[in-house]
């Protein structure tokens, strides 16, 4: 089973991009909203992260995309410490 964000990790990121995040899982065709975090926008949803049944969506203007997904998959995909 995939890895889960916090609520808090979901806040940060929504307040430090300043978009509106939420991650999901999904249920055969159709994606079931987990957590999310900011503030809602009218703004078509951009799925940005998925792995396995797994995914997080973003809504935002004028924000550092692969940055933003770098540190979803960061946080998503820890580093095991040997």
């Amino acid at each position: 089973m995939a890895n889960e964000i916090s609520t808090f990790d979901l806040e940060r990121l929504a307040k430090t991009f300043g978009v509106r995040i939420w991650f999901c899982r999904r249920t055969g065709r159709r994606w079931s909203f987990i957590a999310g975090a900011g503030e809602e926008k009218v703004l078509p949803s951009e799925l940005i992260f998925e792995k396995d049944e797994t995914g997080v969506f973003v809504q935002g203007e004028d924000f550092d995309s692969q940055r933003l997904k770098a540190e979803v998959e960061r946080l998503l995909n820890p580093v095991a410490i040997a």
